[in-house]
């Protein structure tokens, strides 16, 4: 017999065990309308990020857990390294894949719901923002998809607005695998086959948003964080799908390729909200769950929203940034859409080359080159660099009408089209003219006793 992998629950334990401290339990009823997203907002105003389970969401049949992923610290512990080691984690897991295992008895089944009983309105009606669409969504829904061409399942994350009993609105961004491979579908005149799933351990999900080539089947990235094997059930619809069989609850249905429905606004990561759209439609055909499940919430522009995604992002930008040039050393995102590389370079003309290929992502807009001896994570080093190695009409490069997000809310198009820049903040390697850096003999720095000087002896 596979033995149970971690799932949201062991999860839930771990935080309450190890970091007791991370774990609110809020017994006093709430409102999934701003409620939920208020009290979250307050506690991370005075720097807190806790795991929060409600357990008495008004109107709503289930607990809401939300914030699993709020702080680095919870996420090295779901993937049982040091907070350092995040990074390394996706690059072992990239290189030491591990296949799912398919089982037939899962909790996820132990309820099948199918016909009548489909009914979302069981789903506890989260709604976030003031200017948010007064419809409930489903933020924490991590959707499996197959191509239809070469077989791979598909994890990604989307949002999901829900409609009425059966029906959601889905958003899919141009330039991401599920949009390639709607486009697929809608091209055979199919709709689209789908299972969403909520209610995950945090290592699945940062799995499900790892950055990779369309061919790699994320199920194996998070057997790598995990060191072992996914157990995993195929869908009771029979799409031929296969869902994590501890997962806490599934949506099965199709994503149709002729409707779609008015969606948003929602407010985004960035902390902006998107405007109204059109989204095709989802219908779902069965709900399976365990006995009593939890409902997992991520609260949309939290810490939680923006952490998540962050190590599977710094590896893609890491990887395809050393693809290009050897000798990038580090990189660090302090913002959304930015990205800032240390490298040592060979050539004056490198930085560029590393601009231009990493602002080839969607989530890329803006990337800024420094040099080897600063630290991309030092804002002050970063901008003190920008300011004192860069010359405006010779290492800024501006792009224009390149392929972005449409959740940047600065973007002019609905399609994503935006302009893109580039910042060389890098040494040249002969200078222009003689310029030396401050230096103390390090002799003399050496010989100096701060405790002394202090009076602390």
């Amino acid at each position: 017999m596979t033995e149970p992998a971690p799932d949201l629950r062991t999860f839930l334990e771990l935080v309450k065990t190890k970091r007791k401290a991370d774990y609110v339990d809020v017994t006093r009823e709430v409102s999934p309308r701003y409620e939920t997203a208020a009290i979250l907002t307050k506690l991370e105003a005075k720097r807190r990020s806790p795991l929060l389970v409600f357990r008495n969401v008004a109107g709503a049949q289930l607990p809401v857990v939300t914030n699993l992923g709020g702080s680095m610290g919870r996420l090295a512990l779901a993937l049982g390294c040091p907070l350092s080691a995040v990074g390394q984690r996706f690059e072992q897991a990239a290189a030491e894949r591990v296949a799912p295992v398919e089982v037939e008895d899962a909790p996820v089944h132990q309820v099948v719901r199918r016909g009548d009983e489909v009914d979302l309105s069981w789903l506890p009606p989260m709604v976030y923002h003031a200017d948010d669409s007064d419809r409930p969504y489903l933020t924490a829904a991590m959707v499996v998809a197959r191509d239809p061409d070469s077989g791979v399942q598909n994890l990604s994350y989307h949002r999901m607005m829900i409609l009425d009993q059966r029906r959601t609105g889905i958003y899919m961004e141009r330039g991401r695998h599920l949009h390639g491979i709607y486009e697929k579908y809608r091209a055979r005149g199919e709709a689209m086959p789908i299972a969403v799933v909520n209610g995950l351990h945090p290592a699945v999900t940062l799995g499900a948003l790892y950055a990779g080539p369309a061919d790699v089947d994320e199920y194996e990235i998070i057997g790598g964080l995990m060191g072992r094997p996914l157990p995993v059930v195929t869908t009771v619809t029979g799409t031929g799908l296969t869902v994590p069989a501890a997962a806490e609850i599934v949506l099965e249905g199709r994503v149709s390729v002729t409707e779609d429905a008015a969606e948003g606004p929602f407010g985004e990561f960035t902390g902006y909200g998107t405007g109204a759209t059109r989204t095709p439609v989802f219908e779902v055909e069965a709900i399976t769950h365990r006995t009593d499940p939890y409902f997992q919430d991520i609260i949309s522009g939290g810490m939680e929203h923006l952490l998540l995604s962050m190590p599977a992002l710094e590896h893609r930008t890491l990887r395809d940034a050393r693809a290009t040039c050897p000798g990038v050393r580090k990189i660090a995102q302090p913002a959304p859409l930015t990205s800032v590389i240390s490298m040592r370079k060979q050539s004056d003309d490198e930085p560029r080359r590393l601009i231009e290929a990493l602002l080839d992502d969607i989530y890329a807009k803006h990337v800024i080159v420094v040099d080897e001896d600063v630290d991309p994570g030092n804002l002050q080093e970063v901008i003190a660099a920008m300011a004192l190695q860069t010359q405006a009409d010779t290492k800024v490069f501006v792009f224009e009408g390149r392929q972005g997000t449409p959740l940047d809310p600065s973007c002019p198009s609905e399609q994503g089209i935006t302009a893109k820049m580039g910042i060389d903040a890098t040494r040249p390697l002969v200078s222009a003219r003689p310029v030396t850096r401050n230096r103390i003999p390090p002799e003399v720095l050496d010989a100096v006793d701060l405790a002394e000087i202090l009076g602390r002896k």
